[in-house]
């Protein structure tokens, strides 16, 4: 951060030490993001190779109270299969949270882009639809900023 680095993403720290991670968001503030990887409702860590025992929506929960702004929430069951987006775990997540939520996991359409974008989300990631060219960047871009004016 100090070298001019805007946001570090912290995943599987951030569950198994909590103190570390309010000790950072004391620190750096809104610079530290989390990322929540999501499967069948709890949260994953080690790079999805094990799977805890909280539920997302408390894990998200706590991190709102420890101060943490920004939560990348990615729906491992989803990620990279092009099937559409998990709207309702979005839909839920944003409004148990106050916080900025990135969705990330199929996001496949521009009609996707746009349901987050009605959802009020701070973001999404596009991956393998970018790739495909089943969304055209520019036009997702260009679809959430009508949403924003």
């Amino acid at each position: 951060l100090d070298a001019g680095v805007f946001r570090v993403i912290l995943g599987t720290a951030a569950v198994q030490n909590p103190a570390f991670l309010e000790e950072m968001v004391r620190k750096y503030g809104e610079k530290i993001a989390v990322g929540v990887d999501i499967k069948d409702g709890r949260v994953a860590i080690k790079g999805w190779t094990e799977v805890s025992e909280e539920s997302c929506f408390a894990f998200c929960e706590k991190l709102q109270k420890i101060g943490v702004k920004t939560i990348i929430c990615t729906d491992i069951s989803k990620d990279g299969l092009l099937s559409g987006t998990n709207l309702e775990l979005y839909r839920q997540l944003s409004e148990k949270c106050k916080v900025d939520i990135v969705a990330s996991g199929g996001v496949t359409t521009l009609d996707d882009v746009k349901k987050l974008a009605e959802m009020k989300l701070y973001g999404a990631i596009l991956g393998k639809a970018l790739y495909t060219g089943n969304i055209d960047l520019a036009a997702a871009v260009t679809l959430t900023k009508e949403g924003n004016e």
